[in-house]
């Protein structure tokens, strides 16, 4: 049965209707959420098709920010990889990072699919490692769009598939990945620092976190899982303003607020620290002190919630 509906979507996917073809990109997006259809539609000729449809400057945004999101959904699980040579994910990867390429001329709305797409695909630790690894290193734009300038939409973006890729999504034994990708997303984060005012990756988390709260949540997010890694723990502990704003519970006015700021500073900071060797460093035992204080507090109690029912 899937095979015969897999026939019939490609045969619409080669109209040359706009209309036609959008409607076999929807159905197929739908397809890939099931874990049984992506095994077998991965077994096809659908991820060259797609990369195809995204290396197509001649069609229209829409097709291509559909064909990108479709690809996301069919590469977000670990067990895709054993279904697919890796040379077909890579030219994948590449026809994404040849559209991001473009960001200046590039439609939002593709913009931010393939950043989502990215997420998607660095959830797991193939795909993360594909990212930051390729040729031609796709996890840069992701850099590039978080920290910088590009709008508000396009930033949310980035910094939540920035947090995909570093792990948030990934059980903590597995946030790590292997020793060269972690060198570069490391190299990554300087990079990207040293070529702004922020100059330190701690500078860049400052930033975001001093934001509105929609990108706060998803700076946060980030945090919470960079610091499982050594450096970045030293870069966020050294920097007081940011355990400020982490141990802060009157900052957020939301239940998602507050709970996205307590598991970033309890959970995720604060664990790190208690597993790390840093304790028996004094620049950062007043950053350990507020720490340990605001975990005590815990989310809510010192915010006074005028509409109770935030917290259900």
């Amino acid at each position: 049965m899937m095979q015969t509906c897999f026939s019939y979507l490609r045969q619409k996917y080669k109209s040359d209707d706009m209309l036609t073809t959008m409607s076999a990109l929807e159905l197929l997006y739908e397809l890939v959420e099931s874990p049984h259809s992506s095994k077998f539609l991965l077994k096809t000729a659908l991820l060259q098709k797609l990369t195809d449809t995204i290396s197509n400057a001649s069609i229209d945004c829409v097709l291509r920010s559909r064909a990108i999101s479709i690809s996301g959904r069919l590469l977000s699980s670990p067990d895709s990889y054993t279904d697919v040579e890796e040379s077909r994910v890579t030219s994948l990867l590449l026809a994404i990072d040849r559209r991001l390429k473009l960001l200046e001329s590039l439609d939002a709305n593709e913009c931010e699919s393939a950043l989502e797409a990215l997420g998607q695909i660095g959830t797991s630790t193939h795909g993360a490692v594909l990212l930051l690894t390729s040729s031609t290193i796709v996890a840069r734009h992701v850099f590039e769009i978080a920290f910088g300038h590009e709008g508000r939409g396009k930033q949310l973006a980035a910094l939540h598939a920035l947090g995909d890729i570093c792990g948030v999504n990934r059980p903590e034994d597995s946030m790590l990945l292997n020793n060269n990708a972690e060198e570069c997303l490391k190299r990554l984060f300087y990079s990207t620092a040293a070529r702004t005012s922020k100059l330190t990756p701690s500078g860049l988390l400052l930033s975001v976190l001093q934001q509105e709260p929609d990108i706060r949540l998803a700076a946060y997010r980030l945090i919470s899982s960079l610091v499982v890694r050594p450096w970045c723990l030293k870069e966020v502990c050294s920097k007081r303003d940011i355990i400020t704003i982490v141990t802060d519970a009157n900052i957020e006015g939301t239940k998602n607020g507050m709970d996205a700021r307590f598991h970033c500073c309890s959970t995720a900071i604060n664990s790190a620290l208690l597993a790390s060797n840093l304790l028996n460093d004094a620049s950062i035992a007043e950053s350990a002190a507020k720490l340990q204080e605001a975990v005590r507090r815990g989310p809510y109690l010192a915010k006074s919630i005028s509409n109770p029912s935030l917290l259900w």
